[in-house]
């Protein structure tokens, strides 16, 4: 499966509606009006034979509000353009069809939705998005008793997309994360921290670092000079990832969000390909591999 053109950076803009911001927030920065916001990419593969690509954007403003977007494309239609839809009510059902033909129903529930502490948008329970395409149950997440019901209905627990990439974007004073995600599929769970800090003493000081699991797979002691740069890593179950900082604006001090893709610090790993045998670089695109993780700082 490859990420079509329609699955670029903008929908984190159009997402910001469902929180209750009236602006666009184009390309890839995050809306100014946004605290954070998560995008995830799945793969489902379906009986008929397509293959669906669905992406699952969550938000929060920094007033607290919580948004909720989805878009679709059929990864085997190479000229097909998608639509990003932001889902307004907490609850509910949307019949849609992307532009190659398939039939798609999207189906909420966020309500009484929980969320971890802090500020990501992402619910961790009492809540269900499904997405049934041609009758077949494509993506099922949540739980609870209608999550249950669907699965039943269609004899499928919506499990057989896969994650291809997930992007978090956050804005606050530190420029520290933490997240934990799988480079492949049915992979242990790791756990990646990424941190960025200015020195006192102004110049080239400050620290980049990105760790996995608590090992430091990358780190830089002079910020100045190492802004941008790459590592590849080989973690302990063997998993072979490539790691990739750009913190140019956050450093020069254009990172306030508002900006272009390349606004804030940005760090990426990804998980290499089977074969794919040399450093992924910052000025290329990645090649499809495994799991891609994007986590982009802003100032406040």
């Amino acid at each position: 499966m490859r990420e079509l053109s329609c699955f670029g950076d903008s929908s984190v803009g159009i997402a910001a509606a469902a929180a209750g911001d009236s602006g666009g927030g184009g390309g890839g920065a995050l809306d100014r009006s946004l605290q954070a916001a998560t995008t995830t990419v799945y793969g489902a593969s379906l009986h008929s034979g397509k293959e669906l690509l669905i992406r699952v954007t969550w938000t929060r403003s920094a007033a607290g509000a919580t948004g909720l977007a989805v878009a679709f494309d059929d990864a085997l239609s190479p000229s097909s353009r998608c639509a990003h839809h932001v889902l307004h009510k907490k609850r509910g059902s949307r019949s849609l069809a992307t532009a190659a033909g398939t039939a798609v129903g999207v189906h909420w529930d966020t309500a009484e939705a929980t969320y971890a502490s802090g500020s990501s948008p992402e619910p961790t329970g009492d809540y269900y998005l499904a997405v049934v395409a041609d009758a077949e149950l494509a993506l099922l997440l949540g739980e609870g008793g209608a999550a249950r019901d669907l699965s039943r209905r269609f004899g499928d627990d919506g499990g057989g997309a896969v994650v291809l990439s997930r992007r978090e974007q956050l804005r606050g004073a530190a420029t520290a994360h933490t997240t934990r995600c799988r480079f492949r599929e049915g992979g242990a769970e790791h756990e990646v921290a990424v941190h960025a800090t200015r020195g006192g003493g102004g110049g080239g000081e400050g620290e980049v670092r990105v760790s996995i699991d608590g090992k430091r797979v990358a780190e830089v002691r002079r910020v100045g000079w190492g802004f941008r740069g790459n590592r590849a890593a080989v973690l302990a179950d063997g998993e072979v990832v490539d790691v990739m900082w750009d913190v140019h604006d956050w450093w020069f001090g254009r990172g306030g969000g508002g900006g272009g893709a390349g606004a804030g610090a940005q760090f990426m790993v990804r998980a290499r390909a089977e074969k794919e045998g040399r450093l992924w670089m910052a000025d290329q695109p990645p090649a499809r591999g495994g799991f891609f993780l994007h986590v982009q700082c802003y100032r406040r």
